[in-house]
Parts: C-alpha cells; structure tokens; sequence
C-alpha cells in the first residue's frame, strides 16, 4: 500500500449564511479500501458525499488526491481527478442501450460516422475485463434497478475512476441484488485497487462488506474504526450520542379480548405470485408484519387491503361487516383505512408543497371553517401537533418537503396518514432510505399508536424491523404464508428459515 493516502480530506468545513452543516471533517481513503459512511438524516453525510463529488465547494479545508492538493468543485474537476459520484437517483437515457449510456459524449465514429460495432466491443471489452456480466445491447428501460447501478459503475470505471462514491446504493434493491453489487465493487478495491465510499443506513451491510466504518453526528465526523473490531451497539452510540433504546419489551403482545379489526377471508388471484386460499385478521392495538423477499406476494397483500389491487377474489371483513374488496383507495380512507406506500417521494408525497399542505392534503375538507374556507389555525395547530409527535426536523411549516431529509419526509408523510385518524393503518417499508435515529423515533411512534387501538399491518423486507416492531409476523414466499410467527418463536433465524422456503 502506498504510503500517500488516496484520497485525503483536511479539515473541511461548509457553511450555508449562518448554518455550520459540515464542520472540520478529516477523512482518508487508501487504495482498495472500502469505506462506509453512516449517521442520521442531517447528520452531514450528504453534504460531506457533495463535496467529494465535486457538487458542492467546501467553505474551508483541502483536499487532497494522490499527494496534490485539488480542487474537486465543479463536478468535471472531481471526475478529472478519479472519482465518479454514483447518486440514488441515477443518471441515464432509459430509450439508449447500455452501450450508447456507457460511452455517452464518447461515441466511436468510423468514416465519420458513429460506429454501433465499435462501441458495442469496446463496451464489452470493458464489461468483461471488470467481471459486470451485463447485456449491453439491451435498453436501459429494460433493465431491473440493480443492473442499472452496474451500468452506472461500468460507466465510471471507463472514465479511469479511482475513487467510486455510491449513495445508498441498495436502498431499493433484494438481499441478493446488494450481495452482487457488494461482491462486484468488493472486487474492483481487490484486484483494480478502486477505493470505495458509499454512504448506507443498513448496518447489516456495513459490517458484510466495508473495510471501516466513519460515522458522521451533528456535521462532524466523530468516529473511524475498523469493521472488524467494532459492532452494532457502538456505532448506534457514535451516531446518536447515546445509546439505543430497547423496543423489545413492548412488542410480542396478545391480541386475546382484543376486537378484530380486518380479516381476510380466501384470497386468491391469478397473478404473479399467485395468492391461494390466504386467510389474515388484525386485532385492535395490534401489529401484524408481513415479512419475505420482495415478489412474495405482501405487497399484493397490502395493496389489496387499501383498494389498489382490485384482481384478487375473497371477502374482506372490515369492523365486523363482511364486504367485497375495496374499489379504489379512496373508498378504502373513507371506511377508515389509512396506506403508507414504499416510495414516499412518487407515491406519497407532494415534494413542492410545504410541511403544512402535505401534512393535512387529506383532510382538508375537516380544516374548513362555517364559511366553508381554509382554517389555517386549525391547519397549523394540526401540523404542529403531529410534526411534535414524531420529532420532526424543520425550519418552519412552509419548508417544502423536498428540502427535508428522507427520515424527515418519511415523518411527514406518517403524519399526514395519522391525521386521518383510521382505524387500520397499512405500510409498506416504512423506515426504508432512513436513519437509525429516525428509524427508532418511527418505531416507538408506531407502537404507541397501536398502543390508542389502531390495528396495523405492515409490509417489510427488514428482518430486524419485523422481528422488533411486530407482534405477530406472517412470513410469506411465492403469494403463500409459510408460518405465523410471534412470542419465543419470532426469531431472526426462524423468520430467514420460512421465508427461504428452508426444512
């Protein structure tokens, strides 16, 4: 290894008019390291990724890359230097091959025209000699998320990126998905001495796939320790200062006595997965998990419930009155049902709009005066209510929530469902893309509404979220409940065993 680090940041710092956002950060980066970077929403991570990506400008500090002091800012600098910034939200032509985005603005011309045979090989050539197994004549708009991100890399890696920085780069994708991705990048640092950064939330992965660990508190960087020799407990105290609140105690409870709020009776349908014969019911105060790999079938489930799925036969019984499903979602709210969708920013929310419209866009027609016209102390005093109830992080209710982090926006978005007061809550993911800290404050929340009397279903990926938050968990694979698991039996390895389809 060489004695000159990579990359080396010295004392940087960012300043937005009187907000410290970054304050005195120093990180380094070998060569074939991987480095994961952690903390909560507004921890400083963001910006922190920004300025290595060359999108932000540092208000002080330097930066170094192989020994030379840089400048990263604009983003072509940081890309002449090495290093490709590969965000959530990916950068591509979905009608353009893989070929044509790989080597966008670098087409081949042969006789002065683009040559597609040429751009083809080199393609390949590239794809083979860093192990990503792609078909590069296909359409990006054809490809699943996880094989997009491997175009992303592959694009990079053309460019001579030394330095590959990836923002929540699983976020959206399986277990197996992250494994591959993992297993790639792990050998780009092993054999093609590419140093790794990527910023994640999921603690399972950090400690399966990063050399170390930096964890990011308040703007500043407050911990660097080898994965090997650190563990979840730790680092949970380096990003909130204190140490994590044991949920367990409160989950796991009977739902003997307890009045049922839904049941489902015989679902079928003739889709993918297929639904046989499922029979499902939620008690008053209780949680109920529907845990699996994603295309079990839970969110056919889920979806089902709240009216967006009308191609499932069965009867719903819904506060003791046996019905056909719901037509619609609206049908479905207005009966008392209140849905939490996975993707908040296209599903969920309104990003434009403040924290007040998007927190009360549902009940608008209860925020109205005699006169029939918007009551915005009524409005307001709603907004404040809910947002002190879920601890929410923001400068004022007229923020726009596209300005909020994602723990933030996941915070207003559960509001905005509260302030419907339903009966039966139904969420899919609802801590995906957040951080631990609002995570737990999401959790503790969800049990205390459980705790007024309202059932609620929920729809997850994250073992740990359903083992701790749910009282009974229904494993589901291939559109079938393999087991109901609650008490002593509601394990890790047992929920892992049944969703694997394992003896």
């Amino acid at each position: 290894m060489s004695p000159m680090p990579l990359l080396e940041i010295r004392n940087i710092s960012k300043v937005y008019g009187s907000t410290t956002v970054l304050s005195d950060v120093t990180f380094t980066l070998e060569r074939g390291e991987t480095v994961a970077v952690i903390g909560q929403n507004g921890a400083g991570k963001s910006t922190f990724s920004k300025i290595v990506a060359g999108v932000v400008e540092p208000t002080e500090g330097e930066i170094y890359v192989d020994g030379e002091m840089v400048s990263l800012y604009p983003p072509r600098n940081a890309l002449k230097h090495g290093i490709a910034f590969i965000p959530q939200e990916l950068a591509y032509v979905p009608e353009l091959t893989v070929a044509e985005n790989v080597m966008l603005g670098r087409w081949p011309k042969k006789n002065g025209r683009v040559s597609h045979r040429e751009m083809v090989r080199q393609t390949m050539e590239q794809a083979q000699h860093f192990g990503i197994q792609i078909d590069v004549e296909k359409k990006m708009s054809q490809l699943k998320l996880a094989d997009k991100q491997l175009v992303e890399i592959l694009k990079a890696l053309s460019k001579r990126a030394r330095i590959i920085l990836l923002d929540e780069p699983t976020a959206s994708l399986t277990d197996n998905e992250s494994k591959n991705l993992f297993r790639m990048v792990g050998r780009l640092a092993r054999e093609e001495d590419v140093g790794i950064i990527y910023v994640s939330h999921r603690m399972d992965e950090v400690f399966q796939f990063s050399d170390r660990v930096d964890v990011f508190r308040n703007g500043r960087h407050v911990a660097s320790e080898p994965t090997r020799g650190s563990d979840h407990e730790t680092l949970i105290y380096h990003m909130l200062g204190h140490k994590k609140e044991n949920l367990d105690s409160i989950a796991s409870r009977s739902n003997r006595g307890r009045k049922c709020v839904v049941e489902l009776c015989n679902w079928s349908n003739n889709g993918i997965p297929t639904i046989s014969n499922l029979n499902l019911s939620v008690h008053e105060g209780e949680i109920v998990g529907l845990f699996g790999v994603r295309g079990c079938g839970a969110e056919t489930i889920a979806e089902g419930v709240v009216g967006l799925n009308t191609d499932i036969s069965g009867e719903l019984v819904f506060e003791g009155n046996t019905r056909l499903l719901f037509k619609s979602p609206r049908e479905a709210q207005n009966a008392g049902i209140a849905y939490v969708p996975p993707d908040r920013k296209k599903q969920g929310l309104v990003l434009n709009l403040s924290v007040q419209t998007n927190t009360t866009l549902l009940v608008l027609r209860k925020m109205l005066n005699r006169l029939r016209m918007l009551d915005f102390r009524k409005e307001r005093k709603l907004t404040q209510n809910l947002s002190a109830r879920f601890n929410l992080k923001y400068q004022g209710l007229w923020q726009s929530v596209g300005e909020l982090s994602g723990g933030n926006q996941q915070k207003v978005l559960l509001s905005s469902r509260l302030a419907l007061a339903p009966k039966l809550l139904v969420l899919q993911e609802p801590t995906r893309g957040v951080d631990i800290g609002a995570r737990l404050e999401i959790h503790r929340e969800l049990r205390a509404i459980a705790n007024e009397g309202t059932a609620t279903l929920v729809v997850t990926s994250d073992i740990e979220e359903a083992i701790i938050l749910c009282d009974r968990l229904m494993i589901m694979r291939d559109g079938q409940v393999m087991g109901e698991l609650s008490g002593e039996t509601k394990t890790q390895q047992e929920a892992l065993r049944l969703a694997s389809g394992g003896a």
